[in-house]
């Protein structure tokens, strides 16, 4: 293996042999674990469910770094898949990013208005907080409901494919070459210059009205009156989840100018669901001129709430966001309801389906994926006899990448498992190169009382993260936790960004191994770039799209709507 770091544990790593190599084919088929549908919380093994969706360009080998733009005559082992991928992460190379909606209105018009026809319903979320969980927990109700449902979310985890979903299920790669290239050829022809949300978005559209989704749930890129996504006109419900302090210098430096921002997906002759974290007059005004239906607050809907639920911390007290989402999505799905079934009546009153009270309570529960996502990993040591001891290693994902959201990750962690001290939780944690690198990491050596040995710094591959160097020059005290360097492996192997491709898998596997060799809790926290290794790493099968694809997909996206809580959009 190659070297780290961190000396004082290279001697015990000697001996312990992880089940969890994602290079060994063997091991693989050892430990098949799935996550069924992509976004469950879980983990299951000795399961060969056939419905993942595969990757069929996963095993395609790298030819070149080519970024020209056009993969057309590009060698013939990448599929079209791949070429066309490839491309839609390259466009915003060639088109600039600015606000507006005129490239969506004209793509949205070519493809037939589809957001706007009358079989079909739309939930529109927007929010600083909660919209992609709100998004989520919607669309797992309906499908439980039995109703077909579409939903759009950004950005993803593993696999393009995540963002547009139908019943749970991301699209299939032959779905995408052929809707995405149609995209393309419309573009082309009528020489709309659409950037990669705009593309995207319009491609979730047409995916949805050619396979006949019932209801759309769409969750913005970023604000709401300029988003991508608001060029729908007759939601069936918009849903405003919070609103803080964000992307200041496009939305508006005031909570009360953001929030006319996200009420640009207010729309007339429809109803507003807002959660309780917004400036409620502000967002009421916005309705009354925008002319809708009504504005509802979730105690409107569900009744006084009664006392939050609480994550306690030594220092601080956070709300449970997650039991402020489920409540957010509950209310929202009993005015969908009533939308719903006016709908049905008006078109012959057949096939009414009720959202029920229990299938509310169940459909809530899901969470995204790599938030405070909770797995349980076997992992196999070597013990000093020559024998090998199984150990269970409760592992926790989750993409806490600003100070905020590092903060309540550890809180939340310390409310969860309060009888496991923080002196036995082992961190791997990557950042993105805009973040207050210092102040993160000061958090976390923090809750691990300073003791670095429990750290284990990581880099992705993709060119917005950041570096080892960076990380520790950032915070000169992370010198004696585990990572690897070129100075300290010379057989680390840098891609075109100039980065270690295997960082992240290599730390995600010696923090497994030393977790259960000391029963230790297992935390991997941070950007969302290093997660489908760290997923990988820990043997999660999940469709992932593969190397030549990934080596592209920062292109253009210095700002934009691609990362959590990062400047976005800019005018240009």
């Amino acid at each position: 293996s190659s070297s780290t770091n961190n000396n004082s544990s290279n001697n015990s790593n000697n001996n312990i042999k992880s089940t969890t190599s994602a290079r060994s084919t063997t091991q693989s088929l050892q430990r098949p674990f799935l996550t069924t549908p992509l976004f469950s919380s879980s983990i299951r093994s000795n399961s060969n469910d056939a419905s993942v969706p595969s990757s069929s360009s996963s095993s395609m080998p790298l030819k070149s770094n080519t970024s020209d733009g056009d993969d057309t005559n590009q060698p013939h082992e990448w599929s079209n898949y791949e070429r066309l991928v490839r491309k839609l992460y390259m466009t915003n190379l060639f088109n600039p990013v600015k606000l507006g909606l005129e490239n969506m209105d004209r793509l949205h018009k070519l493809l037939g208005s589809p957001m706007d026809q009358p079989n079909v319903s739309v939930v529109h979320i927007a929010g600083s907080n909660g919209k992609g969980s709100v998004a989520l927990k919607t669309a797992n109700t309906l499908q439980r409901s039995n109703y077909k449902v579409g939903l759009f979310v950004s950005p993803h985890i593993s696999s393009f494919r995540e963002r547009i979903q139908i019943d749970g299920t991301p699209i299939s790669e032959s779905q995408v070459e052929r809707y995405l290239q149609e995209i393309f050829d419309i573009c082309e022809r009528e020489g709309i210059p659409a950037t990669f949300f705009e593309v995207t978005t319009a491609l979730a559209f047409h995916v949805f009205a050619e396979e006949g989704v019932e209801v759309v749930v769409l969750e913005t890129g970023l604000g709401g009156r300029l988003d991508a996504t608001n060029v729908v006109t007759r939601p069936a419900l918009s849903v405003i989840t919070s609103i803080g302090l964000e992307h200041t210098r496009i939305l508006g430096d005031t909570i009360e100018k953001i929030a006319l921002e996200k009420g640009g997906i207010i729309k007339e002759g429809c109803n507003v669901l807002v959660g309780k974290n917004v400036p409620l007059e502000v967002l009421q005004q916005c309705a009354k001129e925008k002319k809708a239906l009504e504005l509802y607050q979730c105690d409107d809907v569900m009744g006084p709430e009664g006392a939050p639920r609480l994550v306690r911390g030594m220092k601080e007290t956070f709300e449970d966001y997650d039991a402020e989402n489920s409540r957010t999505t509950s209310a929202a799905l009993v005015l969908l309801q009533f939308h719903l079934t006016q709908q049905k009546i008006e078109n012959g009153g057949e096939g009414i389906t009720l959202i029920t009270p229990d299938e509310i309570e169940k459909g809530v529960k899901i969470r995204p994926p790599c938030r405070f996502e909770e797995m349980d990993i076997p992992t196999t040591i070597k013990n000093d006899d020559g024998t090998t001891t199984e150990k269970i290693v409760r592992v926790v994902l989750d993409v806490a990448h600003n100070p905020q959201a590092m903060d309540y990750l550890i809180v939340k962690l310390r409310a969860s498992y309060p009888n496991n001290s923080p002196d036995n939780h082992r961190i791997v944690v990557g950042m993105s190169a805009d973040k207050d690198l210092t102040y993160c990491t000061e958090i976390l050596l923090d809750h691990v009382s300073h003791n670095s040995e429990k750290l284990h710094l990581v880099e992705a591959s993709h060119p917005r993260a950041a570096s080892i160097s960076s990380i520790l020059e950032a915070n000169s005290k992370l010198l004696d936790s585990h990572y690897d360097t070129p100075q300290n492996d010379d057989e680390i192997l840098l891609n075109e960004n100039g980065r270690d491709a295997s960082s992240v898998s290599k730390q995600v596997r010696r923090g497994l191994e030393l977790a259960a060799r000391n029963n230790e809790l297992l935390v991997v926290c941070g950007s969302v770039f290093i997660m489908a290794d760290a997923r990988e790493e820990l043997g999660i099968v999940e469709p992932r799209d593969s190397a030549v694809i990934a080596e592209v997909a920062g292109a253009g996206f210095k700002s934009s709507q691609e990362n959590f809580g990062d400047e976005k959009k800019k005018e240009t």
